[in-house]
């Protein structure tokens, strides 16, 4: 009886008292397939777009017996590379130029890896004779007690990411575009630098920040330009008022309603002709105590901001207040 071959390797299975004077060259053979399947090395050029490795029954210069495998070559399309179908495990080194293209590599008749190989890669794959797996694309827990490099997308999903779960005094960062520091966590000063690298308090960020959601303030002061910069102004915006609070930073005023008080140190301005509200509405709920208080210098004339002087100007005219929902007319004088 002749001898048939095994199905993985394609060794060569040989009959009680067949190939007498070539048996050890044979079992040779077939332990030299053995050796490459565990240990071999082989580079394959690849030839074109739908290529296969060589597989021959008990030879020993077939490329799909050798555990790892080099594909080199310059990639002219979308490729395939194929193996027998037959279950068996590869290390593959993808050292192809592939330019635009993408390298598959699958047993015969069967499918290929969910997203191909990587470019300049190393792939640890194995098959079951009809889909071709690699085994990073879903493995369990994986330990780096080195440096981590990864050229490629990370993609979180489906579980937490912790870093430095030890506390130890390690430093974060992520780098933009344009910036170094776009996100910096200095471990040892528990503090998070958003573009710098040395954050002064427990959240530091140099440039703009935009807020979209609420802010809750609580337990802290809030300081507004505590470097006393010449001219940084403050504006809160509402549904109709563009200003309807602003700080002049330049010219130390504040205005209600307008961007640019200048009458007063607070500047009120109700500048709608339909708004029909009034301008300040003052509501004092302690019955004891004044409404208004002023303080200033008083004078015997009329010089200083408050006089005891009773002979000022003649009656020019009135002003209109709301008291208790009644209106009422004050009086005011020209000076003298």
């Amino acid at each position: 009886m002749a001898s048939t071959y095994s199905g993985t390797l394609n060794l060569e299975l040989q009959t009680t008292g067949e190939n007498s004077g070539t048996w050890g060259t044979i079992t040779n053979n077939n332990l030299q397939k053995l050796e490459s399947a565990i240990k071999g090395y082989v580079s394959v050029a690849v030839a074109s777009t739908s290529d296969s490795l060589t597989a021959s029954d008990g030879s020993t210069t077939d490329e799909q017996s050798n555990a790892i495998i080099k594909l080199t070559g310059t990639l002219t399309g979308n490729t395939t590379m194929q193996c027998e179908a037959v279950e068996s495990w590869y290390i593959v080194d993808n050292a192809t130029t592939m330019g635009t293209y993408t390298l598959n590599f699958k047993p015969a008749g069967g499918s290929g890896t969910t997203d191909g190989l990587i470019a300049g890669s190393k792939h640890l794959l194995y098959t079951d004779g009809s889909t071709m797996f690699d085994v990073l694309d879903d493995a369990g827990n994986i330990t780096a007690n080195g440096t981590l490099d990864v050229a490629g997308n990370v993609n979180f999903d489906g579980g937490t990411f912790v870093f430095n779960e030890a506390s130890a005094d390690l430093d974060f960062r992520i780098e933009s575009n344009g910036n170094a520091n776009a996100i910096f966590v200095d471990a040892g000063n528990d503090r998070v630098g958003i573009m710098n690298a040395s954050p002064s308090v427990p959240l530091d960020v140099t440039g703009a920040a935009k807020i979209s959601g609420a802010i809750d303030l609580d337990g802290g002061a809030f300081t507004w330009n505590d470097s006393s910069a010449n001219d940084l102004d403050f504006r809160c915006e509402t549904a109709t008022l563009d200003d309807a609070f602003f700080i002049d930073g330049s010219a130390d005023k504040v205005g209600f309603g307008c961007q640019d008080p200048s009458d007063a140190m607070v500047e009120i301005n109700q500048s709608s002709t339909t708004a029909a509200i009034a301008c300040l509405s003052l509501d004092q709920d302690d019955t004891d105590q004044e409404f208004i208080k002023f303080e200033g210098t008083t004078a015997s004339d009329q010089s200083s901001s408050l006089t005891t002087d009773t002979s000022v100007g003649s009656l020019t005219g009135h002003i209109r207040v709301n008291i208790n929902g009644t209106d009422y007319w004050l009086a005011y004088y020209a000076t003298n």
